[in-house]
């Protein structure tokens, strides 16, 4: 079916090939050899029947094998069977948004689909292996990503690192060659960092494509740190984190998480993040919301990256 589909561009994205109606400067332009392993195309987006363990929402549908949501004014995007992606954009929406929500929320569908559950962690190349950094939304991920970046460290993944297993052994894949950094970090001293293009129109955050950087194999995780602040911390804390806290840590950043329990992911859920708690150190980095000086944590975290 899709090789017979008007497929204009290829590309690779999450350890997948992709064929492509929709241009995505965001991608990794790849040519596609045989048949690819996803198809994007544009056009209406079908009706999603009802599943017993099944999520059905106004805007919304999730079952094990597809996918629906409609964000008003962006786009409607389908995605079924971990193989096919369906947008039906809004005349008068931005390309770029549109874009966003499709490299998001329509691709982790599709991951889970493929029973791959992905994980929500910023990632740079030392030595050929990871560095994962993982935390919530204003935990300071991308500022300790971009002082990294100054300390030598090569961009692997910005938020999304897509988990392969090999012989028993957990890597990881990229997402595609895009960092999303705050108009704050950006303005950091000797960052340098030529900005592409802004996320979203009503947003002071911006994208940074690292094409000719980008490296499409599956690499070994090194180290895991997860960021955390808050104003009930008093003082800079690091320490290893093992056992059934890290677990849990793990799967609070499964990427789109909220999908797990409807696709019927239980099994691999519990799988991966129990081989992944065993594989690799862990730390846990506190600290106070104001006050704390970056290139401590940058201190920190090069130690451990040394030390483990």
């Amino acid at each position: 079916m899709c090789l017979k589909l008007p497929i204009l561009y290829h590309y690779w994205a999450y350890g997948l090939t992709v064929a492509s109606e929709m241009e995505f400067p965001e991608l990794f332009p790849f040519p596609v050899q045989s048949v690819p392993d996803v198809c994007l195309t544009v056009g209406p987006v079908p009706i999603v029947n009802s599943h017993p363990k099944g999520l059905h929402l106004n805007s919304l549908d999730i079952t094990p094998d597809q996918y629906r949501l409609e964000v008003k004014e962006v786009a409607r995007y389908h995605v079924s069977k971990g193989k096919m992606i369906i947008v039906d954009p809004d005349p008068l929406a931005s390309a770029d948004v549109i874009r966003l929500y499709c490299l998001s929320n329509a691709f982790a569908a599709l991951l889970h689909q493929r029973k791959t559950i992905p994980l929500h962690a910023a990632a740079l190349l030392k030595d050929d292996k990871l560095v994962m950094i993982l935390g919530d939304s204003g935990s300071g991920k991308s500022t300790t990503m971009a002082a990294l970046l100054q300390k030598g460290l090569s961009p692997f993944s910005d938020d999304v690192c897509v988990p392969v297993f090999s012989e028993g052994v957990c890597k990881f894949y990229a997402s595609y060659p895009m960092m999303k950094f705050w108009k704050s970090t950006l303005e950091l001293p000797g960052l340098n960092l030529k900005v592409d293009r802004k996320i979203r129109p009503n947003m002071e955050k911006y994208g940074v494509y690292f094409h000719n950087q980008f490296n499409i194999e599956a690499k070994n995780p090194h180290v895991i740190f997860i960021l955390s602040n808050s104003d009930q911390f008093k003082e800079f804390k690091i320490f290893p984190i093992n056992g059934i806290d890290l677990f849990q840590e793990l799967d609070r950043n499964a990427y789109r998480g909220e999908y797990i329990g409807a696709t019927d992911l239980r099994r691999e859920h519990f799988d991966f993040f129990s081989r992944l708690a065993n594989q690799v150190p862990c730390f846990r980095i506190e600290r106070p919301s104001q006050g704390v000086d970056p290139s401590l944590i940058v201190k920190m975290i090069s130690q451990k990256i040394v030390n483990c």
